[in-house]
């Protein structure tokens, strides 16, 4: 079992213990992305797709202008068209190294669909974040970010509050984290991470991939980080 993730953040001049269990991944996704639109996928394609991703995705649906792969025993998906290349995995725990998997579903793509660089890199990450300690996600951030009375006042009663902060970092990536109370599990955080290159992109495939797989990592390290404060901040001394 993982330990909890302990943070020690200063609250009104003295450090606040906030016991939280680390963010788990229910959603991965890596997508490459063209800066132009190639042609459909032909009939030619499709068939040397299906030879090398059968065995991994062996459903196969017509998309528009494209192909979807599915496992749907294992969660995991592959979507192919004239814009991007994108596989992903849909469970209730999913593991960070299952990003290595799908590295290697798109480096397979990569040539049969004739994609060259630049490519942009898109990782999109979702997961919770175990409340401890009879914290409350919902009471946390309904007081972190509370509403404006006059907005009752036209909306009705407020009973949810969500956080969103978008970064852009030295290198070009740009990052959406988006964080709000799981409604189906009130004791946990839901959090949602989508990255991706602004301007023309990386150069190379395996750039491309070292982005993607370092990108796991930010997401856990910023999905833990920001949770861990504004639970800091909702506590009141």
């Amino acid at each position: 079992m993982r330990k909890a993730f302990q943070s020690r953040i200063p609250v009104r001049e003295r450090i606040c213990t906030i016991k939280l269990a680390p963010f788990s991944f229910n959603k991965l996704s890596l997508g490459l992305y063209r800066n132009t639109v190639n042609p459909p996928l032909d009939a030619s394609t499709q068939g040397d797709l299906l030879r090398e991703l059968r065995r991994d995705y062996p459903s196969l649906t017509q998309i528009p202008n494209g192909v979807l792969f599915a496992d749907p025993a294992k969660g995991r998906a592959m979507i192919i068209d004239p814009t991007h290349v994108e596989a992903s995995e849909n469970s209730p725990h999913v593991a960070p190294s299952a990003l290595e998997h799908l590295a290697n579903d798109v480096r397979v793509a990569v040539p049969i669909i004739d994609f060259a660089p630049p490519f942009r890199v898109r990782v999109e990450g979702t997961g919770t974040i175990q409340a401890l300690e009879g914290v409350d996600p919902a009471d946390v951030l309904l007081g972190y970010a509370p509403p404006q009375p006059g907005w009752n006042d036209i909306g009705g009663r407020c009973t949810h509050s969500c956080v969103r902060y978008l970064f852009t970092a030295e290198n070009g990536v740009q990052r959406d984290v988006h964080i709000e109370p799981l409604f189906a599990q009130p004791d946990k955080f839901y959090v949602m991470v989508v990255s991706m290159n602004s301007g023309l992109g990386v150069d190379t495939l395996e750039t491309a991939m070292q982005q993607a797989h370092d990108e796991v990592d930010v997401i856990e390290r910023l999905s833990n980080r920001i949770v861990a404060d504004i639970v800091s901040g909702a506590t009141p001394e």
